[in-house]
């Protein structure tokens, strides 16, 4: 049985100091454990104690003394109740997480009816949701899925000839974009915005789900009803809505209560995310309509029943439709931080109620520890993995051919050169130094301490100006070893899946959001898994979800991976994305402008805290800024050391020599 502890000592200080390891001397977190927080005991040892935060504040997890010169810092205590704010429902393994449908168990309901007594939580919920409350919770199931008429449906796809992507331009985003055009997938024009859905109404609903295989020929849509309360405001890559049916006939299986995305608006606040998406991340949401299309009955994890979806090349618009997922929670979400101040988490719901929607960059706002939430979607994403190692995933060239494919590719295509292989060096140095003035000068309010050291500004700019020169060099490296490479999802953060608890406590998740769904180095998809994460949790706990990631990709079919290798690709990939982020400074100040700066003081500002425009982009940057600055420059990482120590081998491997300077700077 757990042990919980309540921290008694810190009355003076605010709280008691909180390290990364058990040994006295490690680095030190950068807040206390509040006195009167209480903890569930990990590991004790030598009276130094690992533990995880149930209740109060200070970090989720890291090791305290118990005791100190004599006086008890921290008191053995009962379990708290569900009422007194305790999270619940994690296991003491900590990796044994899942619940059906992702352990190998058979996937059944995920909501039988006799456990749905909840009634709906009042207000509006800032994502998507359910329609009327959680009585709608039984819809939940994966036996559509496991279903004969969803594999029928899935191999009936997989045999159409459907062309091939070709690269599409901003120009011709910006000249096509309002342009009605048939679909590459079903061959008829679809609407890509709630408004067209209405104004296409049911006929063109009737056609679209019956040109997908979802519903009958002799049946029919007869009614769409928008939905006026629920608006859904999260994610970047696109807008969301949900909309009501009804139907000719109502049968078992068909869902009146839907969801739809589409892309974000070609103009205003939204114009560079639609140009983002539709041309740099090209063609990530071909991908996501794929996912659903083709791998509906194969995934190992609950999807969203798909319904239709389309997308023009001429055009880039698109639009997926599915069931909608009945969300329980649905005040809005604590953009300002009130459970942190208050040291509360909500606590769990009962079991097979979805919790959320999430958000990204909120961890405060998860009901029970965000470790539980980020390693039950490392095991899901690990097991996707695996599986495709095994063959379990479907027919390769199939796969290949329909989703990203960065495997086997030959060395001559990745640009790698004796000069430098990024963003010419005196255009990267103008905006790298333009990312230091930012950190260390506009926001350093939110950034850590040592931003403002010229020692770490050089050291910063010697990392991203290296990793820049070595562009191409990284990227073949990481997409080399065929061992580290497999198809899983790309971005299987919390506001990309759903959660809930079965009758013993044990998370499980379904998954969303399948865009850029392919094969790529697994050292980068994990970063996109858990880069929006804390760093304070991602530091304390990321040996954990390397092992995690290691053993379930081992148990359904990967090899056996070295945890170093898959450390070094996540630590490069994180640097990567801070190449992008330092170009992105520009659109930081468009998203808070930067008279502005000088009045915020905290992440929890909602001029930087909320979803601006809606939208989670300035947040996101933001944090995940923080978090790379921290990887390059604390002991826990060394991330600049990671650089030099990859450079070093990767040029004596290849037996060629490291790029001379002026490769690397102006």
């Amino acid at each position: 049985m757990a042990q919980y502890w309540k921290v008694v000592g810190g009355t003076e200080t605010g709280g008691i100091v909180v390290r990364v390891g058990r040994d006295l001397k490690s680095s030190p977190f950068g807040e206390r454990l509040t006195t009167d927080a209480i903890v569930k005991e990990i590991e004790l040892a030598g009276g130094r104690l690992n533990y995880e935060l149930v209740k109060g504040g200070g970090p989720e997890t890291g090791w305290v003394s118990t005791s100190m010169s004599g006086k008890e810092l921290c008191v053995k205590a009962a379990a708290p109740t569900e009422a007194g704010g305790a999270s619940g429902g994690i296991t003491d393994g900590g990796v044994g997480v899942l619940g059906g449908g992702l352990d190998g168990r058979p996937a059944e309901a995920l909501a039988p009816n006799a456990a749905v007594t909840d009634p709906p939580l009042a207000a509006a919920s800032v994502g998507g949701g359910v329609a009327e409350g959680a009585q709608d919770l039984s819809i939940m199931t994966m036996g559509y899925q496991l279903s004969q008429a969803c594999r029928d449906r899935c191999e009936k796809e997989l045999k159409k000839e459907i062309p091939a992507w070709v690269r599409i331009s901003h120009q011709q985003v910006n000249d096509n974009h309002m342009k009605k055009a048939k679909g590459m997938l079903y061959g008829i024009e679809f609407p890509w915005s709630e408004q067209m859905v209405v104004e296409m109404g049911p006929a063109w609903l009737t056609k679209a789900f019956q040109s997908a295989g979802t519903l009958e020929q002799d049946n029919a849509v007869v009614e769409i009803i928008t939905e006026k309360k629920i608006k859904v405001t999260t994610g970047n890559n696109g807008g969301k809505f949900l909309f009501e049916v009804r139907y000719k006939r109502q049968t078992e299986g068909l869902h009146t209560k839907l969801f739809a995305k589409v892309p974000h608006p070609n103009e205003g606040a939204t114009a560079s995310d639609r140009l983002s998406t539709s041309v740099n991340k090209q063609p990530m949401e071909l991908h996501e309509l794929n996912s659903s299309r083709l791998l509906e009955a194969t995934l190992p994890v609950k999807i969203p029943k798909f319904y239709f979806g389309d997308i023009s090349n001429e055009t880039s618009n698109f639009i997926l439709i599915t069931e909608q997922v009945p969300f329980a929670d649905r005040e809005p979400l604590d953009f300002k931080g009130d459970l942190v101040k208050r040291g509360e988490r909500l606590g769990p719901l009962k079991p097979f109620i979805v919790e959320g929607p999430y958000d990204k960059c909120l961890d405060w706002t998860l009901r029970a520890s965000p470790f539980e939430y980020y390693l039950t979607l490392v095991r899901a994403g690990a097991k996707m993995a695996g599986l495709h190692k095994a063959g379990k995933m479907g027919d390769p060239a199939a796969l290949a051919a329909h989703f990203e494919d960065y495997s086997h590719k030959p060395m001559e295509i990745w640009g790698m050169q004796t000069g430098c292989s990024g963003t010419p060096p005196k255009q990267k140095q103008t905006m790298v130094d333009m990312a230091v003035r930012f950190m260390s000068e506009d926001g350093k309010a939110i950034f850590p301490a040592f931003v403002t050291d010229s020692a770490f500004g050089a050291k910063f700019k010697k990392t991203m100006m290296t990793l820049n020169a070595y562009a191409a060099e990284s990227n073949y490296w990481r997409n080399s070893d065929q061992d580290y490479i497999a198809l899983t999802h790309n971005n299987l953060n919390v506001d990309n899946a759903f959660f809930w608890r079965d009758e013993k406590g044990e998370m499980d998740l379904g998954v969303l959001d399948w865009g850029s769904m392919g094969q790529k180095c697994l050292g980068f998809k994990m970063w996109y898994w858990l880069y929006c994460s804390d760093y304070d949790i991602l530091t304390a706990k990321f040996d954990d979800y390397l092992q995690c990631f290691v053993d379930t990709y081992a148990e359904y079919g990967g090899p056996r991976l070295d945890k170093s290798v898959l450390r070094m690709q996540f630590v490069l990939s994180a640097m990567e994305q801070m190449q992008g982020l330092c170009d992105a400074v520009p659109q930081i100040f468009k998203m808070c402008k930067k008279p502005l700066w000088k009045e915020i003081t905290s992440r929890y500002d909602p001029r930087i805290g909320e979803n601006i425009d809606g939208k989670s982009t300035l947040r996101l940057y933001l944090q995940v800024m923080n978090t790379v600055v921290r990887i390059i420059h604390e002991p826990q990482w060394k991330g600049d050391e990671v650089l030099e120590r990859w450079m070093s081998t990767f040029c004596s491997t290849l037996g060629v020599a490291q790029k001379a300077q002026t490769a690397i700077f102006p």
